[in-house]
């Protein structure tokens, strides 16, 4: 019996393969996304709605569960006839990537200057900080944008950010991180095509853009326990939160010291927003303990001081209390039970 002739590869689908194939060769994880478009083309039910069937029988499969840098399965998505002609996606969480999405618009940014690019507003962003871009890997879009890739951070696991909201880095750029995805160079939409604006490696997220992208802590619940705190004992805990947070600035290891300073600024900020530190004290024992990364690979004190001022702003918007047994404002229980009380 005559064996049965495989269907023709679309000239158009191998192309895109080889896009997708290159891609994961370079370390992205992969997905088909629709033809002529940048909406995902596997399963779009959500976590919560799957039915755990046929391929989420197992556990829910959608887009980002999907993607992969398996060359048999980027082979079976992308072949056959022009129906197979899928976009590719990026998935940036399980990629391990950020990539900043800048956008255009026609009415111009009043507090950026005019600015009408994604762009402008990001080179107006590292001016205010007093830093520079890196250059990294990027790709213009069929729409004159622009999507810059970084590495993510060994350690951090930032989500998507929406321009002019939320904690994201201003208008026209929104960034797409854990459970978000790109359409990559080589794909096509009616309005053109995805090209590489700048070749070359995946930078490491410069640490400036990762302590601004880094959301604050969730405020902390109140908790309460039978009695608060001699003002000793009070004093002795406070002293060893400040030993703890400076220690880890001190010690923080290189491409972690200006999350890790942000970090504990943070802590600094909630116990000067709850009453228990002087802000100008708290200041400069941060300051101090970031004095051993002051000068090393370009880190500045004024980079420093941004970054205190930024993490303590945050952490006074979640006041910390320690109670004290002779404070009218603690809870006193057994006057036997030396347990604390910590408010928010």
């Amino acid at each position: 019996m005559p064996r049965r002739a495989r269907p023709r590869l679309d000239r158009e689908v191998a192309r895109l393969r080889r896009v997708a194939l290159d891609a994961a060769a370079a370390g992205l994880y992969v997905f088909p996304v629709q033809p002529g478009g940048k909406l995902p083309a596997v399963p779009r039910h959500s976590a919560e709605r799957c039915r755990r069937r046929g391929i989420c029988a197992e556990g829910h499969q959608g887009w980002e569960q999907r993607a992969t840098r398996d060359r048999a399965q980027i082979c079976r998505w992308w072949s056959g006839d022009e129906s197979a002609r899928f976009n590719v996606g990026i998935a940036c969480g399980p990629s391990g990537i950020v990539v900043i999405d800048l956008d255009t618009s026609t009415e111009p940014v009043a507090d950026w200057g005019g600015a009408t690019t994604g762009r402008e507003v990001l080179d107006q962003l590292a001016a205010r900080h007093g830093e520079t871009l890196t250059d990294t890997y990027s790709v213009r879009t069929p729409t004159d944008g622009e999507h810059v890739y970084y590495r993510m951070p060994e350690g951090l696991q930032l989500r998507n950010t929406h321009g002019g909201h939320g904690h994201s880095l201003g208008p026209l750029i929104d960034t797409r991180a854990g459970g978000g995805f790109v359409v990559g160079a080589g794909s096509v939409r009616p309005e053109g095509a995805y090209l590489v604006a700048e070749h070359g490696q995946i930078a490491a997220l410069p640490a400036w853009l990762a302590t601004l992208l880094t959301p604050p802590p969730a405020p902390q619940r109140p908790t309460t326990t039978r009695s608060a705190l001699s003002t000793k004992r009070a004093n002795a805990y406070i002293a060893a939160i400040l030993r703890d947070e400076t220690d880890k600035v001190t010690r923080a290891a290189k491409g972690r010291r200006q999350i890790t300073l942000l970090d504990a600024a943070r802590v600094f900020g909630q116990l000067v927003g709850g009453g228990e530190l002087d802000a100008d004290n708290a200041q400069a024992v941060l300051l101090e303990a970031a004095a051993a990364h002051i000068g090393i690979d370009g880190f500045t004190r004024a980079e420093a001081e941004r970054t205190v001022t930024r993490g303590m702003n945050y952490g006074m918007q979640a006041p910390r209390t320690i109670g004290h047994r002779d404070d009218p404002r603690s809870e006193i229980g057994d006057p036997d039970n030396d347990g604390e009380e910590i408010r928010s």
